[in-house]
């Protein structure tokens, strides 16, 4: 038995990751299972048994070199495609493609596919969205379309897959859309099969999706879904920043589908609505008519703190308003969410005499103080004099959660809970308001009112993006409470000392083209992708790494704290490089288009 009826061997590529090359390995007389490539076996390596892929026909004559043996099948695997594209995965984002061959594998040994169901007849949706689904199915090139946060792109959804089926896409093939979350996508799921749409949840049902089932949802992990064809692919939300993966490879699930559809010819359509640049720059941007995409943003509501007394703390009065105007309009269940980055990623400065923010004079990040004012952003640097009333003396805000959490139970006289990232799942039973980070958004699924208790936090992150990260959080924030098109919608309240800031006004206004601009234009201003390449260099192999990689042409630089940023005018370029070079003892990791620097 063997891949193509006359060869004895095959090459596998196993898990090891210190072994990046296939091997060759005979395949016995007694071997049952399949042999095309991608399917999964067992083989011995070093003495030991480990699990690897089979990638072809070995190369090795069995007969002038001896060869051990395949041990086991571990049955199906992810098709030729998925190789293809973890190969291209790991020059991308430099890595090995043994890792995203993971991705694209099943948990279990897979022996039998369930037989795949014919696609349903469909028709676009009557209106606006469901129009531009359709259009975009046929589109050559990936195509980027902003819509508000709060807009449900079901329609969207329906016209894209009846564009699909309408041009026989669907027949055998498999349509692919990724979402941010896992309750995302379990509900997307129940929702198309409702309407007799068959769809499988990439998470629950690898081997629905290795058949080729018509309509395949996923999250992140989704991108490597194991579709033997693939008919298009839908992003969701593709700002999202769960679909870049924190562990090493750092990797962007959009952009993989892109290049996914690429390859595939197939059309690709991101869905945004605040779309980073290097999603922005993959395709032509789309956008719906202005009233449609205003009404899915939230109603906002900016409480300027620049004149209040630091004192009073951060629970202002028209919070505690529109708290219990919340309470009383909902009920039951958690009326009222409130967020302040308890962990502090913007050591936000204010002066002790007229509390005026210390901020960045060339580009307006928060400055962090030690001998001077100093902008962690673009490494300016000032003299400790406030630019509001001259006083030389700052001090530092970072409010807690569950400080916070006790005062709004007295001041609401009602259960508060503090919601954190490593909070219990049950932390929201019997509560009526909450306090937390940014897991609140993930937490709560409906609310009346969303309240950023100190939102310059935010908008003053030392880091590019901040601002871009800012809005796509105000979005998030609008998905629990409403856009401001919906008659039962609630309220996204934002306590800033800057009420003028471009990212409030474009919320409060619904209209996202000012920050995204200008954000655009500070990444150019600065030198940063998607002006160029980068990938950030950190642990104790990153000092040697990063002086064989200007040797070998790229610009590199001091992060500071034994970090670096390597440049290259090309994604190309920089990718070719760091895969030619060789990679040094100590412990590296490296970041291909880091989020933040």
């Amino acid at each position: 038995m063997s891949v193509d009826g006359s060869a004895t061997t095959v090459a596998v590529l196993t898990e090891v990751a210190a072994v990046t090359k296939a091997l060759d390995y005979m395949v016995p007389d007694t071997f049952t299972g399949p042999l095309e490539p991608g399917s999964r076996v067992r083989v011995p390596l070093h003495g030991r048994s480990v699990r690897g892929w089979v990638l072809g026909p070995g190369v090795e004559d069995p007969s002038t070199r001896e060869l051990k043996a395949v041990r086991s099948s571990l049955g199906y695997g992810p098709p030729g495609d998925v190789i293809e594209i973890s190969r291209w995965a790991a020059w991308r984002w430099s890595g090995t493609p043994a890792r995203f061959l993971a991705t694209g594998s099943p948990e279990r040994i897979v022996h039998h596919l369930p037989r795949r169901p014919a696609p349903p007849r469909l028709e676009a949706p009557a209106g606006e969205l469901g129009a531009t689904g359709a259009s975009l199915s046929i589109s050559a090139t990936p195509s980027a379309l902003r819509i508000g946060p709060t807009t449900d792109p079901m329609d969207l959804v329906l016209g894209f897959l009846a564009g699909l089926h309408g041009r026989g896409a669907l027949d055998s093939g498999s349509a692919l859309i990724l979402v941010p979350g896992l309750g995302y996508a379990a509900r997307l799921v129940s929702r198309l099969s409702r309407r007799g749409i068959p769809a499988v949840d990439a998470a629950s049902s690898w081997e629905a999706a290795r058949a080729g089932w018509p309509v395949v949802v996923g999250t992140r992990t989704a991108a490597f879904a194991p579709v033997p064809s693939l008919a298009g692919v839908v992003v969701l939300d593709a700002e999202d920043s769960r679909y870049t993966s924190e562990a090493t490879p750092t990797w962007n699930a959009p952009l993989v589908a892109i290049e996914r559809a690429r390859r595939a010819g197939a059309p690709a359509l991101l869905v945004s609505s605040s779309p980073s640049p290097l999603l922005a720059s993959a395709g032509p941007a789309v956008t719906v008519p202005r009233e449609l995409e205003r009404g899915g943003w939230p109603h906002v509501v900016v409480a300027d703190r620049g004149a209040d007394d630091p004192r009073t703390g951060v629970l202002s009065s028209l919070l505690a308003e529109l708290a219990r105007d919340a309470l009383e309009t909902q009920p039951d269940g958690v009326a009222v969410a409130c967020i302040v980055n308890r962990t502090g990623r913007a050591k936000l400065l204010i002066c002790s005499r007229c509390s005026e923010i210390a901020r960045c004079e060339a580009c307006d990040a928060a400055c962090a103080l030690d001998d001077v004012l100093r902008c962690p952003r673009c490494g300016a640097s000032r003299p400790v004099i406030c630019s509001g009333c001259g006083a030389t003396h700052f001090k530092l805000l970072r409010p807690g959660t569950a400080q916070l959490a006790a005062e709004l139970g007295l001041l609401l006289g009602v259960p508060v809970a503090e919601v954190t990232a490593s909070a219990t799942a049950d932390v929201l039973d019997g509560a009526r308001a909450v306090v937390g980070t940014e897991a609140v958004l993930n937490r709560v699924r409906r609310c009346t009112l969303v309240a950023f208790l100190d939102f310059d936090h935010h908008l003053l992150a030392p880091r590019v993006g901040a601002e871009l990260g800012s809005l796509s959080l105000l979005g998030r924030a609008g998905r629990l409470v409403g856009g401001r098109g919906d008659s039962a919608h609630g309220t996204v309240l934002i306590q800033t000392k800057m009420p003028d800031h471009a990212v409030v006004r474009a919320a409060h206004d619904g209209d996202p083209e000012a920050v995204l601009a200008d954000d655009l234009a500070l990444r150019q201003q600065l030198g940063l992708p998607p002006f160029c390449a980068m990938a950030s260099l950190r642990g104790d192999g990153a000092a040697e790494f990063a002086g064989r990689l200007s040797d070998a042409g790229l610009s590199v630089t001091p992060l500071g704290e034994g970090a670096f940023a390597a440049v290259a005018a090309s994604t190309e370029e920089l990718c070719d490089v760091l895969a030619g070079t060789p990679r040094p003892k100590g412990p590296l990791r490296v970041a291909v288009d880091p989020e933040s620097i």
